[in-house]
């Protein structure tokens, strides 16, 4: 029986397929799965060989950075601490890790540890967001390996967790408590030190950049840093990044906040001082300034969230106009109003997200202890070139007894574009208002 032409080149490729050795079909060394196994091995081996263990950075999705030490066993336990709280930076603790195959290798932590502090989806453990805590995760994907150094990434938040190896000088001062003792002197520093700065050479000249330091660690806001300036045009230009306390300072992630050109890196604690240090290695002391370095329209919703006028209390740099409308208000919380307060403030706060301002008037008849509160909300619209606000009406006066002396600075407000600008009186620092159509109103407040 002859063979039909067109089954021939099928059945002898079927024989050359049956005939082939079973590692033959192997092209590219081992099979898939050992690979992966060898992979998993050698992470582990990594991992658990580290004989000073390992300092880490873990960003979140929410919130700033966090840094860890961490040293793992062959039990598959790891002890770690971390810059959550002042007990996590002394106090090491104990939870189970393992690494798997699951569309490659990866790191989970499945017991508690201060990692699922920032995973938690209660908002009353850590602060974070109902459901998604700081958007971090327990389950980290192997990325790469540089070196002394791990990289993962975040299997659901796709933040990155970058592990180095520690030095035995870095080992013995985690365990020494250095980690709480750099927080402390850091959170220290930016509290005293309420206006940071440094000076940057650029060409032939030299500008200010404005350095903001959020300290909070349990907040979704916390662990921020901002570098800022005016440019030459008269506008401000402003970066925001992530960063970690560390042994000597913090640790900008991420690779850095690039400023005009420069990358920063971390700050450096030395010698009592505060120095931001750049990708190249170069220095430059922080310092602190009597005033802001930006305009005070530029921090109202950030440094600060507005200013307050307190009970009969008038400030320099009040005009004789601007004067009148405030005595308005607190001379009228005994008078004016149809009841007898005794004590009371007034305030502007601002929502920035929303593009309001709401003018609040509060009263008390036990000093302050308690009371009512009124507001009003206007709507405004913010000229950035030249830092002037312009305010409508968007809800009348609602709630508390002062809406009748509130007429004033309510009649202001509509009436008035205004200003914002800094007031320095006997090394305070205050916040003024000041009409652009008349110029004669300038009243000065407390910055809250």
């Amino acid at each position: 029986m002859k063979l039909n032409k067109l089954l021939y080149p099928l059945l002898l490729l079927v024989a050359m397929v049956a005939c082939k050795n079973e590692n033959d079909d192997l092209t590219f060394g081992e099979r898939p799965e050992i690979r992966m196994k060898e992979k998993i091995d050698s992470i582990s081996f990594v991992l658990q060989t580290a004989t000073n263990g390992w300092k880490a950075v873990l960003g979140t999705g929410l919130g700033g950075g966090y840094s860890f030490y961490l040293n793992f066993n062959g039990q598959q336990e790891v002890n770690m601490m971390a810059d959550l709280t002042a007990a996590s930076a002394t106090t090491a603790a104990k939870s189970n890790y393992r690494i798997k195959q699951d569309n490659g290798a990866t790191l989970i932590f499945d017991t508690f540890n201060y990692i699922s502090l920032l995973n938690d989806p209660s908002s009353s453990t850590f602060n974070g967001v109902t459901r998604d805590g700081y958007k971090s995760d327990l389950e980290f994907a192997f990325a790469y390996s540089k070196g002394d150094t791990l990289g993962f990434i975040g299997k659901r938040f796709r933040q990155s967790f970058v592990l180095i190896k520690a030095t035995a000088a870095e080992k013995s001062a985690y365990e020494a408590g250095n980690l709480k003792k750099s927080l402390d002197n850091t959170v220290d520093y930016f509290k005293t030190n309420a206006n940071p700065y440094i000076d940057v050479a650029d060409g032939n000249s030299t500008y200010k950049m404005a350095v903001t330091v959020n300290t909070l660690s349990n907040n979704t806001n916390g662990k921020r840093i901002e570098f800022a300036s005016l440019l030459a045009d008269g506008t401000t230009s402003a970066v925001k990044g992530k960063y970690a306390f560390a042994l000597d300072g913090v640790t900008i992630i991420d690779g850095g906040l690039t400023y005009r050109g420069v990358t920063y890196v971390s700050i450096l604690a030395e010698n009592g001082k505060m120095y931001l240090v750049d990708s190249k290695g170069a220095k430059s002391e922080v310092k602190n300034s009597i005033q802001p370095i930006l305009p005070l329209f530029k921090l109202m919703g950030s440094k600060y969230v507005g200013t307050r006028s307190p009970y009969k209390t008038y400030y320099p740099g009040t005009s004789a106009s601007g004067l009148t409308i405030l005595q308005r208000f607190h001379n009228g919380l005994a008078s004016g109003t149809g009841y007898v307060f005794n004590s009371g403030y007034m305030e502007l706060g601002w929502d920035v997200a929303n593009s309001r301002i709401e003018l609040r008037g509060f009263s008390s008849q036990n000093g302050g202890s308690s009371g009512w509160l009124t507001t009003i909300v206007y709507n405004y619209t913010l000229d950035e070139a030249t830092g002037t606000y312009k305010c409508t009406l968007k809800t009348a006066a609602s709630g508390g007894y002062t809406s009748a002396i509130l007429d004033q600075m309510h009649s202001f407000l509509l009436k008035n574009s205004f200003k914002l600008d800094y007031y320095l009186d006997g090394g305070i620092l205050y916040g003024s208002v000041a009409s652009v159509e008349n110029p004669d109103i300038v009243m000065t407040f407390q910055l809250r």
